[in-house]
């Protein structure tokens, strides 16, 4: 019984991370476009998209 439960922990753990990884965008945009405004928030979406395609 030990191995299941320490089990459905380890499967708990990586979907509750998996939708923190997730809702991370719902909650960062709010938060950038307020405090870097339309311009800063445009110069850093460009820097965020630049280094995924550079990465890939």
């Amino acid at each position: 019984m030990p191995e299941y439960k320490l089990f459905a922990q380890r499967v708990g753990l990586v979907g509750i991370t998996s939708l923190i990884v997730n809702l991370r965008g719902l909650i960062l945009i709010p938060i950038l476009t307020k405090t870097l405004g339309a311009s800063g928030y445009g110069i850093w979406a460009q820097i965020i998209v630049t280094i995924s395609l550079v990465t890939q």
